[in-house]
């Protein structure tokens, strides 16, 4: 499934990259920034996001959590 418009904190797979981040807000242009812990920030259009699994969605969490701890 894929929207228009994604919510900061969502949880997203970018289907181009081949990866899941975390929406940081929208550019001007209407792309989507997106965050991965530990990773670079890119940028995405939306009609390449999908919703995240919750496997997707736990992998995010985890690599959020082992920054947060230094653990990378």
């Amino acid at each position: 499934m894929s929207r228009s418009t994604w919510r900061r904190g969502e949880v997203v797979t970018d289907l181009a990259r081949r990866t899941a981040g975390v929406v940081s807000g929208v550019t001007e242009e209407g792309r989507v920034r997106l965050v991965r812990p530990g990773g670079p920030a890119w940028t995405a259009a939306p009609k390449d996001l999908r919703a995240a699994t919750r496997a997707e969605v736990m992998s995010v969490k985890v690599a959020m959590a082992n920054h947060r701890w230094g653990l990378q």
